[in-house]
């Protein structure tokens, strides 16, 4: 298990689904991205005219409008698990697929960042260790159909003997991720005009977003499936 060979694997599969990743990504992210900026969520005076007294039918819109930009990212993601674990990135298929997983999708989320939250707040590095070793457990989770629990105990046994190369595959991802996002924000940092910033940190938070998150589950799905596979074997 190579780092180019896995990277290269999860490029193709992305260039080759890119379209519909791009419209799914398109409507979940950039949907909540401009809602936010119709109510001026991203004013960097937002917090303060909240605190200084804003009406309670606001608050509310504002507290609707953060819910449902919640709700639209657990649909977005679970989608893109399943569909990456069938290798197939069908625009429909997506969108149904997270829709139908969203409260399992929930359920995993508040139950295993509870466990690492724990870990964090115990000790710093059993929060990293921890997390490197349940880091494919969502793939288990939907793939096999497990409980939290078990996915958990079963991506532990696959990441065992693989930890190192695992942490040092998400170290690498992190890095190329945050040059490639620092570049971003240096071209932005280029416009003066205040409004136009606005509308262009949104559109990098966009592109951002419909490379990294996409990217980053094909990456780590194909870890899982050739650990999972090279286990099947044995």
């Amino acid at each position: 298990m190579k780092f180019k060979s896995i990277f290269s694997k999860s490029y193709l599969e992305y260039k080759k689904y890119f379209r519909n990743i791009f419209l799914v990504s398109l409507i979940f992210v950039g949907i909540p991205l401009l809602l936010g900026d119709i109510f001026n969520l991203n004013d960097p005076y937002f917090y303060d005219k909240l605190t200084n007294g804003l009406s309670l039918d606001t608050i509310f819109l504002y507290f609707l409008l953060f819910l449902v930009t919640i709700i639209l990212n657990f649909i977005y993601e679970a989608g893109l698990i399943n569909s990456s674990i069938k290798g197939k990135f069908n625009f429909y298929d997506i969108i149904i697929s997270g829709k139908r997983n969203f409260w399992k999708f929930v359920w995993f989320s508040i139950v295993s960042l509870f466990f690492i939250i724990l870990l964090f707040l115990a000790l710093i590095i059993p929060g990293i260790i921890f997390s490197i070793y349940w880091s494919l457990a969502i793939f288990v989770y939907f793939d096999k159909r497990k409980t939290v629990i078990e996915s958990l105990k079963i991506s532990f046994n696959i990441v065992k003997g693989n930890w190192w190369k695992i942490f040092g595959y998400t170290i690498l991802l992190f890095l190329a991720f945050s040059i490639f996002g620092l570049i971003i924000v240096i071209l932005v940092n280029y416009v003066s005009n205040n409004y136009l910033n606005l509308i262009l940190n949104n559109l990098v938070n966009f592109i951002y977003t419909i490379i990294s998150v996409p990217f980053s589950i094909l990456f780590y799905k194909n870890i899982y499936l050739e650990l999972r596979n090279k286990i099947g074997k044995k």
